[in-house]
This record gives C-alpha cells, structure tokens and sequence, in this order.
C-alpha cells in the first residue's frame, strides 16, 4: 500500500482539538454550558457541562478515527483500495477537521464566544465536498469507496465515465454549500434544503451511471 498520511494528520488534528478544548474548559466559569445537539436551523436544543461536552465531541473525534482506520485495515490488501487511498485519505482529513471545527465552536460557548456553527458547518461540509469531486475520478473500483450503483459495479467502464462526469457536480455542490457558509445568499441552509440538495446530487449520480450502463448495453 502506498504511503498514508491520513492516520496521523487526523490524529494529529484531534489531539490539537483535545489540547484547545481543555484550555477552554480550564477557562470556562461556573455553571457554564455546552451545546451538544442542535435543531434543524442548528438552534442548539440541548446543552453540557463543559467537561461532559468536551467528552462527547472527543468521543465522536475518537469513533471518527477509529472506523476509518478499521475500515482501511480491512481494505488493506484490496486492489481498488489501494490505488484510491489518496482520495480516501483525503477525504478522511476533511471531516474530521470539520468536526474538530464545530467541537472548538461549540467549546467557546463556555466563554460567552458565540460562532454561527451553521456557516461553519456549510462551509466545512462545502470544502469536503470539493476535495471529494476533485478526487473523485481517481477512485479505481472496489467495494466501499465511490459512486456503487448497481451499474458501475458491473461494468468498470461505466464506473469510470459515472466518476468522471459526476466530478464537476460534487464541486459545484463543494462551492454552493461554502458560498452559503459565507453569506452569499444572506443565511446559512436550514438542515431540510441541505439534504435536499446532496438527495438531487445522488439523484444525478445513479441517474448518470444508469444512462452510461445503457449506452453501454446498447452500442457496446
């Protein structure tokens, strides 16, 4: 396997947060509290001593780590996977790194600092998606990483032209997201219209990879 990099900058990145999160909690007055769960328009609904908070969002980091390094340990001898590692490294990087974004957002809360998570949250999640269709077209097949649709599993082609084409749409839906992070359209998106728009990316996708396989089928 190639050489990785995705397990230490990821551990990396959360011994960081864990290091920001108790001098936070160090500093943070009596009585203070944490948000820990948030509504749909990222409202925080339900609240954490500071201590308590600070282990539920490392004990995510840590659940984060631990499954994509299992998950690469049980791939470790795929040929797909291997030639893809850089791209699931990569992507690896992104969330945790958006998720030690919002456990330092929501620790400063116990200062009195207040951070408009939802913008971070499109901003960060609109980032992973850019580093993922800039990738994307690297992905060689294999068995979990990619766009696998029953068509692009049964034909390499056809998971080669899906990949390639739906590239420019995760990087597009990459800007969208960011752009409204930053204000663009005047306030970050509500959690429904979110989910509505990665629902029309996977639309696309399996509709693409559909009408690849056809043509496939039909001109050989």
């Amino acid at each position: 396997m190639q050489h990785r990099y995705g397990p230490r900058i990821t551990l990396a990145l959360s011994a960081a947060t864990l290091a920001i999160g108790l001098v936070l909690l160090w500093r943070a007055p009596d009585g203070a509290l944490v948000p820990v769960h948030f509504s749909g328009q990222w409202v925080p609904d339900r609240f954490a001593t500071p201590a308590h908070a600070l282990t539920v969002w490392i004990g995510l980091l840590a659940a984060l780590w631990l499954f994509f390094r299992a998950l690469a340990y049980g791939l470790r001898n795929h040929r797909g996977f291997q030639a893809s590692v850089r791209v699931y490294d990569q992507a690896w990087i992104t969330l945790t790194a958006l998720l030690c974004a919002l456990t330092v957002g929501c620790m400063e809360a116990a200062l009195g600092i207040k951070i408009a998570l939802g913008s971070l949250s499109s901003v960060m999640l609109g980032v992973f998606f850019i580093v993922v269709g800039n990738g994307l077209g690297k992905i060689r097949p294999n068995s979990v990483l990619g766009l696998r649709t029953p068509w692009t599993k049964a034909s390499v082609r056809v998971w080669e032209r899906t990949h390639r084409a739906c590239a420019p749409f995760f990087i597009l839906t990459g800007v969208f997201l960011t752009a409204t992070g930053f204000g663009v359209l005047g306030a970050p998106l509500n959690r429904t219209i979110m989910n509505l728009c990665l629902l029309g990316l996977v639309a696309l996708c399996y509709g693409l990879s559909w009408i690849y396989w056809r043509q496939e089928q039909k001109y050989g």
